[in-house]
């Protein structure tokens, strides 16, 4: 099973990221519960992820909302279904009557899982949270 490395950085923080992999076949959900608890944040609000281009165009929606025929439900949405550039960039918003937003970059790609990690895992933390 491959193990997807993302670096999640805010996007008006930028002395503030993390590093968090997880396994190509969890979803976005397990995603999104990652990165809450990496930041510190809790999980009231909506999120959602687009999947980007390298210019940042959003592209896909996959989101705790799914009232239009769009967006994809976040457990719904499994990693390696939307992760197809080696590179690949996802923009991640979060409580938008505050404005949270982040960059999300893939970079790396592990070939083996740790079987003493329980995926998704915070592997690097830089910077604290806001």
């Amino acid at each position: 099973m491959a193990i997807y490395r993302f670096k999640v950085s805010f996007e008006n923080y930028d002395d503030v990221w993390r590093e968090i992999d997880i396994r190509s076949d969890q979803t976005f959900e397990d995603f999104f519960y990652a990165i809450q608890q990496s930041i510190g944040f809790d999980n009231k609000h909506d999120a959602s992820f687009y999947i980007s281009n390298d210019q940042w165009k959003l592209g896909q929606k996959i989101s705790t909302v799914t009232d239009n025929k769009n967006a994809i439900a976040l457990k719904d949405a499994v990693m390696h279904d939307w992760v197809n550039d080696p590179h690949q960039k996802i923009y991640y918003t979060y409580d938008s009557k505050n404005d949270w937003s982040f960059y999300i970059e893939l970079v790396r790609i592990l070939m083996k899982e740790d079987i003493t990690v329980s995926y998704p895992a915070c592997v690097k933390v830089y910077g604290d949270s806001p």
